[in-house]
């Protein structure tokens, strides 16, 4: 059982109170402790006591998942390099994981369902609503295609500024291994990189002279012990190697 502290508890009260309202638009709740609750996000401090979702959020515990991330902005390559690295996830079958945004984001997605692959998609806001709003149709076939939409807001929840970046933190946390596409430094896609960083996960980048619109890739390569991608095979690597990494858990001894 779980030990929520009193603010922890203010919130799972309200999700309760709401619990009528939530299924009114399709979305569900589970509690930290909980088996539906990502497990990874369990082991780390400062996760939500209550996470909303849309759609089949076992998967996350049954399957690895890989953050693929980039920018809004993205080059030619970026955007070819985005949608084949969905293709390569789903077909190793890996969950991908991303903030549903325009750009690198939306491209891996696409590739990842044209493949019959699995995604999470994780909102900065309530689940009432969808951003990008673009995005709306393609948020459907995520949930078509046996994958989830999840936040830690519940509905009713606008947009915030700064709840891109706590949402940044949940897209590390719920995966294995972060894996950024193209970014520049002031990117929010850095916010990502650097909670996978502060996290402990698994961190790859493609090679930065294979893109335009790339210092966040420099940046990564020279600064951080990110893995560095230079082809296909390089990638799919990385996401075998999470695909087979061991799950261990702590041993309760009797005494």
């Amino acid at each position: 059982m779980y030990n929520f502290t009193d603010k922890d508890l203010i919130k799972v009260e309200k999700a309760k109170k709401m619990e009528e309202a939530s299924l009114h638009y399709g979305v569900s709740y589970c509690l930290l402790g909980d088996d539906l609750y990502p497990d990874d996000m369990k082991k780390l401090k400062n996760m939500p006591p209550v996470l909303y979702y849309k759609g089949n959020i076992k998967v996350i515990n049954q399957f690895k998942n890989i953050a693929v991330i980039g920018s809004r902005k993205y080059s030619a390559v970026g955007k070819s390099f985005s949608y084949q690295t969905g293709e390569i996830v789903a077909k190793e079958g890996v969950n991908l994981v991303n903030g549903l945004a325009i750009g690198c984001d939306t491209e891996a997605i696409k590739g990842a369902l044209a493949c019959g692959g699995r995604c999470i998609a994780i909102m900065p806001c309530g689940l009432d609503q969808i951003q990008p709003k673009s995005n709306r149709k393609l948020a459907e076939e995520i949930l078509k295609n046996d994958g989830c939409i999840i936040s830690e807001y519940p509905v009713g929840t606008e947009i915030q500024k700064y709840q891109y970046v706590e949402r940044d933190r949940l897209q590390s946390a719920i995966s294995q291994g972060v894996l950024v596409v193209e970014a520049e430094r002031a990117s929010g896609t850095m916010h990502t990189a650097d909670f996978a960083r502060k996290q402990y996960k698994r961190l790859a980048c493609y090679y930065y002279k294979l893109l335009e619109l790339s210092s966040g890739n420099q940046y990564l390569e020279e600064n951080t012990n990110a893995q560095i991608l230079k082809t296909k095979k390089d990638l799919q690597n990385f996401v075998r190697s999470i695909k087979n990494e061991q799950n261990f858990q702590q041993l309760t001894l009797p005494f």
